[in-house]
């Protein structure tokens, strides 16, 4: 029997936050937000900025025009994605506020200026990429662990129904590598289009949906995705098709194409720079056998 499965989840970014605004005007050279009370305050007390309030109501504007009625209402406990989710305006909206739902945690890096990110932590991040977690955070790839939590969750309790939720941009980044089965290989090529193309900006819209949007037939799996960003000054950013998509799977040969495209550093212990004789690796061995 196939797994009861929710309809449809909408899932909004928060709008712009005080910690979007400081850390963008610090990149920019001025790192003078980052003092006073600002810096007594975890990142989950964070509120929207004024933009971050227009980016909120547009986004609630864009679903109540172009969305269906939805079911079930969830947010992160964080302030911005609650403050976010109220200014959505959706009608009759009762709304649960879910610890899973928060953000990436960031440890070290929670109140971290650009500039004071260590370089060999940048370095270290370059190279972990999907698996990298900042000292006392969470690697993506452990938020996608949440990920199932809230699925599993959802899926039960609300099956063939639609749920919206206001979380964060790393959280809706997991929901996709989920959805899509992208590999950690993926997930670095899609580096340079997630700051593009595919990027989530605060207050953009990610929909998941198993219904066919041109002939209302259902999938067992979410089979279509479509991601808005309203207040986007390009129209095709504020109204973007429906885009399907199937999980990634793989033959053999695939599997080796993508381990291929990264040459062998060691072929074998025996080609390692300093090795030892054979025969001192294998005391006895015989001279037909060198």
């Amino acid at each position: 029997t196939p797994k009861p499965r929710v309809l449809e989840l909408c899932l909004v970014r928060h709008g712009q936050s005080e910690g979007n605004l400081a850390y963008r005007r610090a990149g920019e050279g001025d790192s003078s937000l980052y003092s006073g009370p600002f810096m007594d305050r975890h990142s989950s007390m964070w509120r929207l900025t004024d933009r971050g309030r227009r980016e909120a109501r547009a986004a609630g504007d864009w679903l109540r025009e172009h969305g269906p009625a939805y079911d079930a209402f969830y947010t992160s406990e964080y302030l911005r994605a609650m403050e976010s989710a109220a200014l959505l305006a959706m009608p009759d909206a009762r709304w649960y506020c879910e610890p899973n739902c928060r953000e990436r945690d960031w440890g070290e890096w929670d109140l971290a200026r650009p500039t004071d990110k260590k370089r060999s932590e940048n370095s270290r991040q370059h190279r972990a990429g999907l698996y990298f977690a900042p000292a006392g955070g969470e690697s993506l790839a452990a938020v996608i662990l949440r990920v199932d939590l809230i699925l599993n969750y959802l899926h039960e309790r609300y099956a063939g129904q639609r749920v919206l939720m206001v979380c964060h941009g790393e959280l809706m980044w997991a929901f996709r590598l989920r959805f899509e089965k992208l590999t950690q290989v993926q997930f670095r090529d899609m580096a340079d289009k997630a700051r593009g193309d595919e990027r989530i900006h605060n207050g953009s819209i990610l929909r998941y949906t198993r219904e066919d949007p041109e002939n209302g037939s259902l999938g067992h799996s979410f089979r279509h995705v479509q991601l808005a960003t309203p207040g986007h000054k390009d129209v095709a950013k504020r109204r973007p098709p429906w885009r399907a998509f199937r999980p990634a799977s793989y033959s053999n040969a695939d599997l080796l194409a993508e381990v291929n495209r990264f040459p062998n550093i060691y072929r074998s212990s025996l080609d390692e720079p300093g090795r030892l004789p054979l025969e001192k690796l294998v005391p006895g061995l015989p001279d037909e056998a060198r």
